[in-house]
């Protein structure tokens, strides 16, 4: 198990000096007035956003843009999948060689970045730019915070829960998308004896699970405060039952066949194939699905796709309405970065939050996080166009691997598939896992 980041880089934090930073004067986005227009500067930027990822293209295309505004700016960027990414980040924050801009997700990730002292706030560039600030979904800020400083803009936000299913599937088979618990297992049984995979999975990387199926069955059960207060050490612990019988309907699905059997062996990636193939009646992903959906799965599949999701469970005492989601992940600065770095890096920052960003991201089928862009459905492919209705009316709620911290999330991830597999039961989890809320 890798030991928590926050202990791995602690003293590497106390090395680290606080870096003063020049505050500039108010411009426009794209304007330098901190005395580095025509001085060279040399940047390190790391990032995900490369091959199936929803971002990828959206990226290239605005770092170009970037790169022809700022001719002055020497950018070293790195790409990496995801996967690979976050070991290596995690890496070399533990060995002090952070670059100078990075990719970091919020909440919880981004607390313990800031709580080890490797980043440096934006607040003064927040302060000295308003109508961009104030142009900004406050979510896209707020999971960005902590202890009162700002550190980045998310691009975007990211539900990561929502039901992709093919409705000539479930008409065939005489099966309605399932407005409950017993219904959805009953479509499970209905498309599995007929030989479809009712729920696309794959799990190689052990976090899709988590973020896509389990954070949402499990606020179904316990309501979005009951894994605050957990945390918080607050009356709520997870070894309680309405977590447990959480892990429990998750171990149930499986046993039903909900999922096709190398779900264990395949990725995220990977998995997509099975639905756009018509080879199985739903997937359950996030917003990073659509546009590689949009441009790979067949006409007749596209044709036939609807968007839900995850219906009440008995007894449950969460909001049926929501689904879970994120504010995206965003570029940070470096606590080591210079003034004119972070000067470069802020106005990187805003240039991949602004509203011609904003505008990019739905032609790139990315739902936003400014609050004055808005859908154009004339021209909104249909499957982005259906998920932004969903988005606006089911509000979105905590992922776990948002809140928890890198030791639980590593906890819940491999926990969740031993689980499925019978090999670690849903009480033994609860207790490691809240053995390390510490």
């Amino acid at each position: 198990m890798r030991k928590r980041l926050v202990t791995l880089v602690l003293a590497v934090s106390m090395a680290i000096g606080a870096v003063g930073c020049a505050k500039n004067n108010k411009t426009d986005e794209g304007t330098n007035t901190g005395g580095t227009a025509d001085k060279k500067v040399k940047i390190t930027l790391w990032h995900s956003f490369v091959g199936a990822d929803q971002r990828a293209k959206f990226m290239e295309d605005r770092m170009n843009e970037f790169r022809a505004k700022y001719p002055n700016y020497e950018i070293d960027e790195q790409k990496m999948p995801r996967d690979q990414y976050q070991t290596k980040l995690k890496t070399q924050a533990a060995a002090g060689q952070l670059p100078d801009a990075f990719l970091l997700w919020p909440n919880a990730m981004t607390k313990e970045f800031a709580e080890a002292n490797l980043l440096a706030d934006i607040n003064d560039i927040l302060d000295n730019d308003p109508e961009w600030k104030n142009s900004l979904n406050p979510r896209a800020l707020d999971e960005f915070t902590v202890n009162g400083k700002t550190y980045s803009a998310g691009l975007g936000i990211t539900p990561t829960s929502m039901i992709f299913y093919n409705k000539a599937i479930f008409d065939k088979y005489g099966v309605s998308f399932p407005q409950s618990y017993d219904e959805l297992k009953e479509a499970i049984k209905t498309f599995s004896k007929n030989g479809i995979i009712p729920i696309a999975l794959g799990n190689k990387a052990l976090w899709p699970v988590q973020s896509t199926i389990f954070s949402l069955l499990a606020n179904r059960n316990t309501g979005s405060e009951w894994l605050d207060n957990v945390l918080a050490k607050n009356g709520a612990q997870f070894t309680d039952p309405q977590f447990i019988d959480s892990l429990n309907k998750l171990k149930e699905l499986t046993d039903l066949g909900a999922f096709n059997k190398d779900y264990n062996s395949i990725d995220d990636v990977q998995m997509r194939d099975y639905f756009y193939k018509g080879q199985a009646a739903m997937v359950i992903s996030g917003s990073w699905i659509v546009p590689d959906m949009i441009e790979k799965a067949s006409e007749e599949v596209k044709k036939n796709i609807e968007i839900g999701i995850l219906p009440a469970i008995p007894g449950g005492k969460g909001d049926p309405n929501v689904m879970t989601g994120v504010s995206s992940t965003g570029i940070v600065i470096n606590a080591k970065a210079t003034p004119e770095q972070k000067e470069a890096i802020g106005n990187l920052i805003k240039f991949l939050t602004n509203s011609d960003s904003q505008v990019a991201l739905t032609k790139y089928n990315i739902p936003v996080s400014s609050k004055t862009v808005t859908l154009d459905e004339a021209t909104a492919d249909p499957i982005y166009a259906k998920m932004i209705d969903l988005i606006s009316k089911h509000p979105l709620v905590t992922v776990y691997d948002s809140a928890l911290n890198s030791e639980q999330a590593d906890i819940i991830n491999n926990g969740l598939q031993a689980v499925m597999i019978g090999q670690q039961t849903p009480e033994d989890l609860a207790k490691k896992l809240q053995a390390a809320v510490k």
